[in-house]
């Protein structure tokens, strides 16, 4: 008897040496490149093209980053489009900083006497700049005219198709250059042969990701346009900052194509981080061809506006239970280090014939971050090789009724509560299982089964356990943190084989540290939780039976460490792909804790009145109801669509006077719209829909004023 527990002593304190091992540490992308660089750009006469607008007239206006030198050509290319933003600013007072706050130049192409064109395009320079060097051609476009702050249409409320086809417009014409030369004189060099179409990226910032999102698919279409007045285009990779999701009438994903998404934890303007969505969606198409890499990419302590250096207002006041990396004005050198790292590391990874693949490692949650990241925020990742059915295998959706796999098989509980449901902010799609525990226990589990009782899979042919877990929020909505929101969540993950028996437990503190939800501060909205699903990726080989793997009936999650919680966990998944060999622990990560708020000391006293109320004949002869609004504080155009609430009704199809002044906003209603509005309905105006906090205040409505 002495032998044997000494023999399982030993084997226990064998496992135990090598989980504990260290996880690998993805590589640094971010050093400079061999190449010298140098920057010109391109601006074409603005003119009414039907290929991308036929309401407003657009330009074709770039800057373009390279090698100084390019005997090397064809070069990989990247095209870079920012998101909604004023198109003119001013300078004000002694301090610094600029304050974008007219449109005018959306309309017109100039900018009123005292303001400057925004620049908005040039506001990645520290990334165009340094991916120059390492051998791309970075174009980087200015959205401003008839694009940014323009009025939506119907179908494309926040212009993100009309931004796709001004990047494709853009491809167009780079297309024509490179085949026939052409090129523009102020650019100062012969744009023939320069251009690799087999290796282009593109990444959009806010609703420039959903921009180019939507030239990627445009692109795709059957019986597109596009195909045949560009060269043909292999898009490696989309990398989208901050991005909106769902401002058009399509669903727009990135199938088919590398794509990561960075998620600023304190966005302030898409401060329901819809961003996460896509990647929801594309982890449930089975049939993605190719199959390539889609991830997630958090950063604590990030704002939406300093990704982009002319944005020189923070959006944010603050970050909800972490330290910010921003202050008021100016933008955030650690905040722009965290772009440099994921945004080198993605291209480096996937986007040209010389492309290493290691960088792409960041992404993956089986590697620790590189200090250049961790020594200066934290990160959550989610991550999955592709949804392709022949590369990860579902285990469980939660897409059955409760206490059901979605095999089918009757899944277990014991000494816990379980329901299968939606997660905030994520896709209404995205389905998880909610579980709560009250007392930690050996007897204390949530099993996830596969096949029935009795039953088994082979599943040797794959590598990794992935699944996704957050921790849930105080309330159902997430407006608000629950009681133990600043502390870390610890259980074990085990496999069951067709016989009953089980596996090597494995904590999951070895994987991540769950904590939170932490979240931001919204104007307006006051705190708001982010219950964003991390990815745990656990290799098979870690749990130390061949022979359970080999007739594999369920994943047994046991709450046996923390007293009391409630998290989510969703998409289990078998992955037979590997960035790794053995089982390895990574690095422990921030825990929540307070932080200070921004003070701002530019509020003012609102003055908000209605100035109209008129029925206009819309160009398709019906009749609309115009509702004109004036504030003495600017209704700034941003990510989030601009919306009119009239008691629980809401509005998103408004426009700017083409003075560009942003103290003005015409709403537009059609007249069944307006006739179902109750008399004497609050009126206030908010950033983004779905909810009721409204930034002005317009008092009531009277319909009797409406001016025929």
């Amino acid at each position: 008897m002495r032998s044997r527990t000494y023999c399982a002593a030993l084997v226990a304190c064998a496992v135990s040496i090598a989980a504990t091992a260290r996880a690998q540490i993805a590589p640094d992308a971010t050093g400079l490149g061999p190449y010298a660089t140098t920057i010109a750009e391109y601006k074409l006469p603005a003119a009414i093209d039907p290929d991308v607008s036929t309401e407003l007239a657009t330009e074709l206006w770039a800057r373009v980053y390279r090698p100084s030198n390019l005997t090397n050509a064809p070069y990989p290319f990247l095209i870079f489009l920012h998101g909604n933003h004023a198109t003119c600013g001013r300078f004000e007072g002694a301090g610094p900083g600029r304050f974008d706050i007219n449109v005018q130049y959306t309309f017109t192409g100039t900018c009123p006497p005292g303001f400057v064109v925004v620049p908005s395009h040039e506001g990645y320079a520290y990334l165009a700049e340094r991916l120059a060097s390492w051998g791309y051609i970075v174009v980087s476009i200015n959205a401003n005219r008839g694009v940014n702050a323009a009025p939506g249409v119907s179908g494309d409320r926040g212009l993100n198709l009309r931004r796709g086809r001004l990047v494709l417009k853009h491809l167009q014409r780079l297309s024509q250059w490179n085949a026939a030369g052409g090129t523009p004189s102020s650019l100062g060099f012969d744009l023939r042969g320069k251009l690799d179409f087999s290796h282009v990226g593109m990444l959009g910032h806010s609703r420039g990701g959903e921009g180019v999102r939507a030239a990627y698919n445009l692109y795709r279409d059957p019986g597109s346009p596009w195909p045949a007045r560009i060269a043909p285009i292999m898009f490696e990779g989309i990398f989208e900052i901050g991005p909106v999701d769902g401002q058009t009438s399509r669903i727009l994903n990135a199938d088919g194509t590398s794509w990561n998404v960075l998620l600023p934890m304190c966005d302030g303007d898409v401060f329901n981080l819809q961003g996460v969505r896509p990647f929801d969606r594309m982890m449930l198409i089975r049939t993605e061809a190719p199959p390539t890499p889609k991830s997630t990419f958090t950063v604590w302590g990030a704002n939406h506006n300093f990704y982009n250096t002319e944005w020189q207002l923070s959006d944010s006041p603050g970050c909800l239970g972490h330290k910010r990396l921003f202050g008021h004005l100016l933008g955030s050198p650690d905040q722009r280090q965290t772009a440099l790292a994921a945004v080198l590391a993605f291209f480096r990874g996937h986007v040209g014939a010389a492309a290493d693949p290691s960088f792409a490692n960041l992404f993956n949650p089986q590697f620790d971050l590189p200090p250049v990241i961790s020594d200066v925020t934290r990160v959550d990742r989610g991550y999955s090789d592709s949804a392709n059915a022949a590369v990860t295998r579902t285990f469980d959706d939660f897409d059955q009724p409760t206490g059901f796999n979605s095999s089918g098989a009757p899944n277990t509980a014991s000494n816990v509560t379980v329901a299968h449901g939606g997660i905030a902010n994520h896709s209404a799609l995205q389905r998880v299982a909610q579980i709560a525990w009250k007392a930690p226990g050996s007897d204390t589990f949530f099993q996830s089964n596969w096949t029935p009782a009795g039953g088994g899979r082979n599943a040797s042919a794959f590598k990794t356990l992935d699944f996704r877990v957050a921790r849930q929020c105080g309330d159902l909505a997430c407006t608000k943190t629950d009681s133990q929101w600043l502390f870390s969540t610890n259980f074990s993950v085990r496999l069951v084989g067709a016989d009953g028996s089980v596996s090597s437990a494995l904590p999951i503190d070895g994987y991540l540290t769950l904590t939170g939800p932490v979240g931001g501060l919204v104007t307006f909205v006051g705190s708001s939780p982010h219950p964003i699903l991390e990815t745990v990726r656990i290799p098979l080989t870690a749990f130390g039976s061949a022979a359970i793997v080999g007739n594999l009936r369920g994943v047994r999650f046991t709450f046996d460490d923390t007293r009391a919680d409630e998290i989510f966990i969703g998409n289990i998944r078998l992955s037979a792909v590997s960035a790794v060999g053995a089982a390895s622990f990574l690095a422990a990560e921030a825990l929540g804790g307070d932080d200070s708020v921004i003070d701002d000391t530019s509020t003012k006293t609102d003055v908000n009145q209605v100035q109209s109320l008129r029925q206009v004949t819309a160009p398709d002869g019906t009749s609309d109801v115009e509702i004109e609004l004036t504030s003495n504080r600017e209704m700034l155009p941003q990510g989030e669509l601009l919306v009119l609430r009239i008691g629980d009704q809401e509005f998103a199809t408004a426009r700017y006077p083409e003075s560009g002044d942003t103290g003005s906003v015409t709403f537009t209603l059609t007249a069944q719209e307006f006739a179902a509005i109750p008399d004497s309905a609050a009126i206030t105006v908010q950033y983004g829909t779905g909810h009721d906090d409204a930034g002005w205040r317009f008092g009531r409505i009277n319909k009797g004023q409406l001016q025929k």
